[in-house]
């Protein structure tokens, strides 16, 4: 079980409901794992290296022979480059495959993750915030990669949190700027992940302008966005860092050295950081792609783990984004109690399952918390005295927003217990504060730092 305070969880409440929503919970998030795909498609056979495998690929290498195979006695050095949440879990998975053959490479991931990798070097760096961490690691991942030449072969990672586990500042701008710009746009302002990110681009160090021939490039990704998925999922249509920060009325609110800096690169095709390999300030030629991961893994294999405890399970959204997380507890809320009372539009016993990223707007509110501990504390209120309704939620990575715990848990007894402790849930909720007002009731989720990232599970059980 990887929720490791399962016995704390269950031992108040709707306990029934609770042990059946938390395995579900503990189901998807195994499945969220990338490192068994990946040593699906990473592999020695007879002094061959053979890598991919057609269930993975995407772009232009779907139109490739795979897998690719790659005689060892021509290959130069091997390098392992990446920077997210999930990417040491990936390139544990490479190392594990491929030994003493790996030359060197250069890992970010994010602090409190373990060290899993035992051939390249890990940093373990800020997020969401970037720190200190985050810019050294990078610097010593381009040292590393100017090293590769025509010859070598170059496995490259990628999953959320690479913006800011892999920040470099550009040229005239600080840390600081950056960690100012993320506060209030992400935090203060509750700005999408990618609307946060295209600003970010821009604060980067540029591209080189240089290409990397002949050293084949694999590209590995672990993908927050549904397979098939052609929307960044904004609030806003601009993709300009410009008119994102004017939009959330923070143009003349970041650094100085933000606004000059914008005003002459925002256009600069340099900057651009989404242009593959992500994050690197070099080009390669050639280029194949594989997505080993996405959160339709992880919500497949929740609604398998329902089904088999005898549920109907139901997928309403893959990717629920940039929608105000209480907001959509509310909601979630009320549908549940139409389940409950008028067996519409499911009839109980059933699951509700759906992934994705909503936002929390903290403005100058001083509490503590993260999407997943709001979007569960917000409906309390709504199913109070339910005997049949437990909601919970979990980021898929095991740390919810600036805090050491997962998600959480409540159900229709919460708000009976949280008055029993002298807890306001409204004014908790108000001030943004659920992690406290969570850790009081006991209803954290703490499974820590998993190394994966598919953004966050949500699970509603009505009972019949």
């Amino acid at each position: 079980m990887l929720v490791k305070n399962y016995d704390d969880l269950t031992a108040h409440g709707n306990i029934e409901g609770r042990k059946l929503v938390l395995n579900i919970i503990d189901a998807g998030l195994r499945a969220a794992d990338p490192y068994p795909n990946i040593r699906k498609m990473v592999r020695i056979e007879e002094g061959k290296l053979l890598v991919g495998h057609q269930s993975y690929a995407v772009r232009d290498t779907v139109n490739v022979e795979l897998p690719l195979i790659f005689d060892l006695s021509q290959v130069g050095n091997v390098y392992l480059f990446g920077g997210g949440k999930a990417v040491q879990r990936m390139a544990q998975a490479v190392e594990d495959s491929l030994g003493d053959l790996i030359t060197d490479g250069q890992i970010n991931a994010k602090k409190e993750d373990i060290l899993r990798c035992k051939k390249v070097n890990v940093t373990f760096a800020g997020h969401p915030i970037p720190d200190k961490d985050s810019v050294d690691g990078a610097k010593r991942k381009h040292e590393i990669e100017s090293k590769v030449k025509k010859g070598d072969l170059v496995f490259y990672f990628t999953s959320g949190g690479g913006s800011a586990t892999l920040t470099w500042p550009a040229p005239g701008l600080t840390l600081e700027d950056i960690q100012e710009v993320t506060r209030r746009l992400y935090f203060e302002k509750g700005a999408s992940m990618p609307e946060k990110n295209r600003v970010l681009s821009k604060l980067r160090m540029p591209r080189t302008g240089k290409t990397i021939s002949g050293a084949p490039l694999i590209y590995i990704a672990s993908s927050e966005t549904p397979s098939g998925s052609t929307t960044h999922h904004r609030r806003f249509p601009s993709t300009d860092a410009i008119d994102i920060l004017k939009t959330y009325e923070l143009w003349d609110k970041v650094p100085p050295s933000v606004r000059s800096h914008l005003k002459k690169t925002h256009t600069d095709p340099r900057y651009d950081a989404y242009k593959t390999p992500i994050h690197s300030l070099f080009y390669y030629d050639p280029i194949y792609r594989f997505r080993v991961m996405g959160p339709e893994y992880m919500l497949e294999g929740a609604k398998k783990q329902a089904e088999e405890l005898g549920l109907e399970a139901h997928i309403l959204c893959s990717s629920l984004n940039d929608i105000e997380a209480s907001n959509i507890g509310q909601t979630l809320a009320g549908i549940a109690l139409e389940v409950e009372h008028q067996s519409r539009p499911f009839k109980p016993p059933c699951v509700l399952i759906f992934g994705g990223e909503p936002t929390v707007s903290i403005g100058q509110a001083k509490g503590k918390g993260g999407r997943n501990q709001e979007f569960v504390l917000a409906t309390a209120p709504w199913i109070y005295g339910s005997e049949k309704i437990v909601v919970a939620a979990c980021d898929c990575d095991g740390t919810d927003g600036p805090t050491d715990i997962a998600g959480g848990v409540v159900d229709g007894y919460t708000m009976k217990r949280a008055e029993e402790a002298g807890l306001d849930l409204y004014e908790e909720l108000n001030n943004h504060n659920s992690y406290e007002a969570l850790t009081k009731l006991q209803d954290t989720i703490y499974t820590g730092v998993l190394g994966q990232n598919l953004r966050s599970l949500f699970i509603v059980y009505i009972k019949k």
